[in-house]
């Protein structure tokens, strides 16, 4: 009898983030399928559209359904400098 492997890591994954964007809360799906990566991205924002979601490629974000945060925002500063 031949025995087959579950595949565990794919070359895309799609995770659903906290409404802060700062921990991924699920995994939606791994691909190994640009195409079909990009698919299943796109319906998962058309199906969570409040729920921050990513697409990536290993660290490399391709996709990104959260706003655009600015990593060097000063909170404290005062005054306009």
């Amino acid at each position: 009898m031949k025995t087959e492997k579950t595949q565990t890591h794919f070359a895309f994954r799609i995770d659903a983030w906290t409404a802060d964007g700062e921990s991924v809360v699920e995994h939606l799906a791994g691909v190994e399928d640009y195409t079909l990566a990009m698919a299943t991205y796109r319906a998962a924002i058309e199906r969570w559209p409040n729920i921050p979601i990513t697409l990536r490629q290993g660290a490399c974000v391709i996709e990104d359904s959260r706003p655009l945060r600015l990593a060097w925002a000063d909170k404290g500063r005062q005054g306009g400098r």
